[in-house]
Protein backbone atom coordinates (compact mmCIF):
# COMPACT_ATOMS: atom_id res chain seq x y z
CA UNK A 1 0.00 0.00 0.00
CA UNK A 2 1.61 3.29 -1.30
CA UNK A 3 -0.07 6.79 -1.10
CA UNK A 4 -2.33 7.12 -3.86
CA UNK A 5 -1.98 10.90 -3.90
CA UNK A 6 -0.94 13.99 -2.54
CA UNK A 7 -2.51 17.15 -2.46
CA UNK A 8 -0.27 19.68 -1.13
CA UNK A 9 0.51 18.55 2.51
CA UNK A 10 -2.35 16.34 2.75
CA UNK A 11 -1.69 12.75 1.95
CA UNK A 12 -4.32 10.30 0.71
CA UNK A 13 -3.89 6.69 1.22
CA UNK A 14 -5.93 3.21 -0.30
CA UNK A 15 -6.28 0.55 2.17
CA UNK A 16 -8.30 -2.65 0.66
CA UNK A 17 -9.96 -4.73 2.25
CA UNK A 18 -10.78 -7.23 -1.07
CA UNK A 19 -9.94 -5.50 -4.59
CA UNK A 20 -10.94 -6.84 -8.25
CA UNK A 21 -13.97 -9.03 -6.80
CA UNK A 22 -16.13 -10.07 -9.98
CA UNK A 23 -19.77 -10.01 -9.80
CA UNK A 24 -22.47 -10.19 -11.95
CA UNK A 25 -23.84 -7.04 -13.34
CA UNK A 26 -27.68 -7.91 -12.69
CA UNK A 27 -26.93 -9.29 -9.46
CA UNK A 28 -26.00 -5.46 -8.07
CA UNK A 29 -27.88 -3.32 -10.66
CA UNK A 30 -31.18 -5.47 -10.99
CA UNK A 31 -32.15 -3.71 -14.57
CA UNK A 32 -28.60 -4.04 -16.28
CA UNK A 33 -29.83 -5.78 -19.27
CA UNK A 34 -27.04 -7.74 -21.39
CA UNK A 35 -27.69 -4.27 -23.97
CA UNK A 36 -26.63 -1.85 -21.33
CA UNK A 37 -23.28 -4.03 -20.10
CA UNK A 38 -22.23 -4.43 -23.59
CA UNK A 39 -22.52 -0.20 -23.90
CA UNK A 40 -20.68 0.12 -20.69
CA UNK A 41 -17.73 -2.66 -22.19
CA UNK A 42 -17.32 -0.38 -25.09
CA UNK A 43 -16.94 2.53 -23.18
CA UNK A 44 -15.08 0.87 -20.31
CA UNK A 45 -12.18 -1.36 -20.28
CA UNK A 46 -10.94 -4.87 -18.69
CA UNK A 47 -10.01 -3.24 -15.55
CA UNK A 48 -14.00 -2.58 -14.55
CA UNK A 49 -15.69 -5.03 -16.46
CA UNK A 50 -14.69 -8.37 -17.46
CA UNK A 51 -14.63 -8.62 -22.01
CA UNK A 52 -16.28 -12.26 -22.42
CA UNK A 53 -18.82 -12.19 -19.90
CA UNK A 54 -21.39 -9.77 -17.46
CA UNK A 55 -19.09 -9.17 -14.33
CA UNK A 56 -17.98 -6.17 -12.50
CA UNK A 57 -15.08 -5.78 -11.03
CA UNK A 58 -15.54 -4.11 -7.65
CA UNK A 59 -12.75 -3.23 -4.56
CA UNK A 60 -14.13 -2.64 -1.21
CA UNK A 61 -11.23 -0.45 0.68
CA UNK A 62 -10.66 2.74 2.70
CA UNK A 63 -8.76 5.95 2.58
CA UNK A 64 -7.00 7.20 4.94
CA UNK A 65 -6.28 10.47 5.20
CA UNK A 66 -3.08 13.13 6.64
CA UNK A 67 -4.00 16.54 7.46
CA UNK A 68 -3.83 18.80 9.53
CA UNK A 69 -1.83 16.75 11.92
CA UNK A 70 -5.15 14.64 12.08
CA UNK A 71 -5.05 10.72 10.67
CA UNK A 72 -8.52 10.02 9.91
CA UNK A 73 -10.32 6.78 7.98
CA UNK A 74 -12.61 6.97 5.60
CA UNK A 75 -15.24 3.62 5.71
CA UNK A 76 -14.37 0.45 7.57
CA UNK A 77 -15.51 -1.95 5.12
CA UNK A 78 -17.16 -5.66 6.09
CA UNK A 79 -15.03 -6.49 8.80
CA UNK A 80 -13.88 -9.64 9.95
CA UNK A 81 -16.17 -12.90 11.99
CA UNK A 82 -19.38 -10.86 11.09
CA UNK A 83 -22.76 -12.95 10.05
CA UNK A 84 -24.37 -11.62 7.27
CA UNK A 85 -27.46 -13.37 5.69
CA UNK A 86 -29.06 -13.88 2.20
CA UNK A 87 -28.67 -11.46 -0.11
CA UNK A 88 -25.51 -10.49 1.38
CA UNK A 89 -23.84 -14.12 1.99
CA UNK A 90 -20.67 -12.96 0.21
CA UNK A 91 -20.05 -11.60 3.31
CA UNK A 92 -20.55 -13.65 5.83
CA UNK A 93 -17.41 -14.56 8.33
CA UNK A 94 -15.18 -13.13 6.30
CA UNK A 95 -11.05 -13.69 6.97
CA UNK A 96 -9.65 -10.77 5.44
CA UNK A 97 -6.03 -9.45 6.34
CA UNK A 98 -7.44 -5.30 6.39
CA UNK A 99 -5.53 -4.90 9.29
CA UNK A 100 -2.51 -6.01 7.77
CA UNK A 101 -2.72 -4.15 4.66
CA UNK A 102 -3.25 -1.01 7.14
CA UNK A 103 -0.12 -1.60 8.59
CA UNK A 104 1.40 -2.06 4.91
CA UNK A 105 0.37 1.00 4.67
CA UNK A 106 2.11 2.41 7.68
CA UNK A 107 -0.61 2.35 10.18
CA UNK A 108 -1.32 1.35 13.14
CA UNK A 109 -4.69 1.01 14.89
CA UNK A 110 -3.59 3.30 17.63
CA UNK A 111 -2.67 6.11 14.82
CA UNK A 112 -6.35 6.73 13.76
CA UNK A 113 -7.70 9.95 15.49
CA UNK A 114 -10.77 10.29 13.67
CA UNK A 115 -13.31 7.95 11.51
CA UNK A 116 -15.69 8.94 9.06
CA UNK A 117 -18.48 6.83 7.92
CA UNK A 118 -20.29 8.11 4.73
CA UNK A 119 -23.38 5.90 5.24
CA UNK A 120 -23.94 2.65 7.87
CA UNK A 121 -23.99 -0.13 5.55
CA UNK A 122 -22.11 -3.09 6.18
CA UNK A 123 -18.87 -2.78 4.12
CA UNK A 124 -18.60 1.03 5.17
CA UNK A 125 -18.90 -0.01 8.69
CA UNK A 126 -17.61 -3.62 9.51
CA UNK A 127 -14.00 -2.36 10.85
CA UNK A 128 -15.14 -0.13 13.56
CA UNK A 129 -15.38 -3.07 15.41
CA UNK A 130 -13.37 -6.58 16.09
CA UNK A 131 -13.56 -9.47 17.88
CA UNK A 132 -12.11 -9.56 21.42
CA UNK A 133 -13.17 -12.74 23.41
CA UNK A 134 -16.16 -13.17 22.10
CA UNK A 135 -17.18 -9.15 22.25
CA UNK A 136 -17.39 -6.67 19.83
CA UNK A 137 -14.74 -3.81 20.77
CA UNK A 138 -13.89 -0.88 18.71
CA UNK A 139 -10.83 -1.64 16.63
CA UNK A 140 -9.63 2.25 16.59
CA UNK A 141 -9.01 3.13 20.29
CA UNK A 142 -7.76 6.30 20.76
CA UNK A 143 -10.35 7.16 17.52
CA UNK A 144 -13.30 9.34 17.61
CA UNK A 145 -15.82 7.91 15.49
CA UNK A 146 -18.52 10.32 13.29
CA UNK A 147 -21.80 9.09 12.00
CA UNK A 148 -24.76 10.99 10.64
CA UNK A 149 -27.61 11.08 12.75
CA UNK A 150 -30.14 10.46 9.91
CA UNK A 151 -28.36 6.85 9.21
CA UNK A 152 -28.16 6.28 12.98
CA UNK A 153 -31.55 6.97 13.62
CA UNK A 154 -32.80 5.12 10.00
CA UNK A 155 -30.63 1.90 10.78
CA UNK A 156 -31.90 1.80 14.74
CA UNK A 157 -35.41 1.11 14.00
CA UNK A 158 -35.01 -1.21 11.35
CA UNK A 159 -36.69 -4.59 11.16
CA UNK A 160 -34.10 -7.11 9.89
CA UNK A 161 -36.98 -8.03 7.42
CA UNK A 162 -36.92 -4.54 5.80
CA UNK A 163 -35.80 -4.10 2.11
CA UNK A 164 -32.76 -2.41 3.36
CA UNK A 165 -32.17 -5.06 6.27
CA UNK A 166 -29.46 -7.59 5.19
CA UNK A 167 -27.03 -4.10 4.62
CA UNK A 168 -28.04 -2.07 7.34
CA UNK A 169 -30.04 -3.92 10.35
CA UNK A 170 -27.17 -6.53 11.55
CA UNK A 171 -24.15 -4.21 11.24
CA UNK A 172 -25.68 -1.49 13.00
CA UNK A 173 -26.11 -4.59 16.14
CA UNK A 174 -22.32 -5.19 15.95
CA UNK A 175 -20.23 -2.42 13.85
CA UNK A 176 -21.96 0.94 15.28
CA UNK A 177 -23.90 0.13 18.47
CA UNK A 178 -20.63 -1.20 20.04
CA UNK A 179 -19.06 1.63 18.98
CA UNK A 180 -21.82 4.19 20.40
CA UNK A 181 -21.66 2.09 23.69
CA UNK A 182 -17.91 2.76 24.19
CA UNK A 183 -18.29 6.30 24.53
CA UNK A 184 -15.95 6.77 20.99
CA UNK A 185 -19.14 7.70 18.65
CA UNK A 186 -20.55 11.11 17.69
CA UNK A 187 -23.91 11.61 16.12
CA UNK A 188 -23.44 14.53 13.48
CA UNK A 189 -25.64 16.60 11.57
CA UNK A 190 -24.72 15.96 7.14
CA UNK A 191 -23.50 19.69 6.76
CA UNK A 192 -20.82 18.85 9.91
CA UNK A 193 -17.67 21.24 9.74
CA UNK A 194 -14.64 19.21 10.82
CA UNK A 195 -12.09 21.88 10.25
CA UNK A 196 -12.15 24.66 7.23
CA UNK A 197 -10.98 28.05 7.06
CA UNK A 198 -12.12 29.91 3.78
CA UNK A 199 -12.51 26.66 1.81
CA UNK A 200 -9.76 24.94 3.61
CA UNK A 201 -10.45 21.67 5.56
CA UNK A 202 -11.95 18.50 6.12
CA UNK A 203 -15.87 18.61 6.44
CA UNK A 204 -19.20 16.77 5.27
CA UNK A 205 -22.47 17.17 2.02
CA UNK A 206 -25.20 15.53 2.52
CA UNK A 207 -25.78 13.08 -0.49
CA UNK A 208 -29.19 11.42 -0.03
CA UNK A 209 -30.65 8.83 -1.59
CA UNK A 210 -28.73 5.48 -0.72
CA UNK A 211 -29.33 6.00 2.52
CA UNK A 212 -31.08 8.78 3.73
CA UNK A 213 -28.05 10.25 5.71
CA UNK A 214 -24.84 9.52 3.18
CA UNK A 215 -22.40 12.05 2.87
CA UNK A 216 -19.83 13.19 0.75
CA UNK A 217 -16.45 13.95 2.28
CA UNK A 218 -14.43 17.27 1.24
CA UNK A 219 -10.62 17.90 2.42
CA UNK A 220 -9.49 21.03 0.46
CA UNK A 221 -6.38 22.81 0.58
CA UNK A 222 -4.62 25.38 -0.97
CA UNK A 223 -2.98 22.79 -3.58
CA UNK A 224 -6.63 20.93 -4.70
CA UNK A 225 -9.53 19.15 -3.63
CA UNK A 226 -10.63 15.52 -2.93
CA UNK A 227 -14.40 14.41 -2.49
CA UNK A 228 -14.53 11.24 -1.36
CA UNK A 229 -18.03 10.12 -2.28
CA UNK A 230 -19.09 6.95 -1.13
CA UNK A 231 -21.86 5.15 -3.02
CA UNK A 232 -22.85 8.04 -4.23
CA UNK A 233 -21.67 6.10 -7.32
CA UNK A 234 -21.08 2.60 -6.45
CA UNK A 235 -19.26 1.65 -10.58
CA UNK A 236 -18.03 3.64 -13.20
CA UNK A 237 -20.98 1.62 -15.49
CA UNK A 238 -23.07 4.34 -14.16
CA UNK A 239 -22.05 7.02 -15.92
CA UNK A 240 -22.45 4.83 -18.94
CA UNK A 241 -26.18 4.59 -17.94
CA UNK A 242 -27.15 6.50 -14.96
CA UNK A 243 -30.60 4.77 -14.41
CA UNK A 244 -28.97 1.70 -13.22
CA UNK A 245 -29.90 1.57 -9.26
CA UNK A 246 -27.77 -0.55 -6.60
CA UNK A 247 -30.33 -2.84 -4.91
CA UNK A 248 -31.53 -2.27 -1.32
CA UNK A 249 -31.15 1.78 -2.24
CA UNK A 250 -33.35 4.01 0.17
CA UNK A 251 -34.36 5.76 -2.24
CA UNK A 252 -33.17 5.10 -5.79
CA UNK A 253 -34.63 8.55 -7.63
CA UNK A 254 -33.08 10.22 -5.05
CA UNK A 255 -29.75 8.58 -5.54
CA UNK A 256 -30.07 8.81 -8.99
CA UNK A 257 -30.15 12.74 -8.63
CA UNK A 258 -27.98 13.10 -6.14
CA UNK A 259 -24.74 11.06 -8.32
CA UNK A 260 -25.80 13.56 -10.92
CA UNK A 261 -25.18 16.95 -9.02
CA UNK A 262 -22.21 15.09 -7.36
CA UNK A 263 -20.63 14.33 -11.09
CA UNK A 264 -21.55 17.64 -12.48
CA UNK A 265 -20.35 19.73 -9.69
CA UNK A 266 -16.92 17.34 -9.97
CA UNK A 267 -17.05 18.13 -13.74
CA UNK A 268 -17.19 22.17 -12.67
CA UNK A 269 -14.36 22.04 -9.72
CA UNK A 270 -12.22 20.15 -11.26
CA UNK A 271 -11.93 18.06 -7.53
CA UNK A 272 -10.71 14.57 -7.32
CA UNK A 273 -13.51 11.92 -7.27
CA UNK A 274 -12.74 8.97 -4.68
CA UNK A 275 -15.38 6.53 -5.01
CA UNK A 276 -15.44 3.54 -2.52
CA UNK A 277 -15.43 0.81 -4.85
CA UNK A 278 -13.59 1.78 -8.01
CA UNK A 279 -10.97 -0.74 -8.63
CA UNK A 280 -7.66 0.43 -9.58
CA UNK A 281 -7.19 2.86 -10.91
CA UNK A 282 -9.42 4.61 -8.27
CA UNK A 283 -8.97 8.16 -8.48
CA UNK A 284 -10.62 10.17 -11.05
CA UNK A 285 -11.20 13.31 -12.47
CA UNK A 286 -15.11 14.01 -14.25
CA UNK A 287 -14.23 15.41 -17.51
CA UNK A 288 -16.88 17.30 -19.60
CA UNK A 289 -16.53 16.73 -23.10
CA UNK A 290 -18.33 16.40 -26.86
CA UNK A 291 -19.64 12.90 -25.64
CA UNK A 292 -20.65 14.17 -22.38
CA UNK A 293 -19.24 13.17 -18.87
CA UNK A 294 -16.60 10.39 -18.85
CA UNK A 295 -13.83 9.48 -15.75
CA UNK A 296 -9.85 10.44 -16.51
CA UNK A 297 -8.13 8.15 -14.27
CA UNK A 298 -5.18 8.46 -11.96
CA UNK A 299 -2.32 5.85 -12.49
CA UNK A 300 -2.41 4.04 -9.22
Amino acid sequence: MTTLRRIGSMGITKVAEMDGMALPADLIFPNATPEIVARARAALDARFIAPDADLLHWSFHSFVVQTGGRTILIDTCHGNDKQRPHPVEYAHMLKTDYLGNLGCAGFRVEDIDLVLCTHLHIDHVGWNTRLDNGRWVPTFPNAKYLMTRLDYERYGSISPDDHEGAIGYWSFQDSVLPVMAAGQAELVETDHVIDRELDDGVWLEGAPGHTPGSVLIHAKNAHGHAVFSGDVIHHPIQLVEPSLAIAGEYNAAMARQTRNNVLESCADSGALLLPAHFPAPTAAHVVDGPGGLRFDFDRE
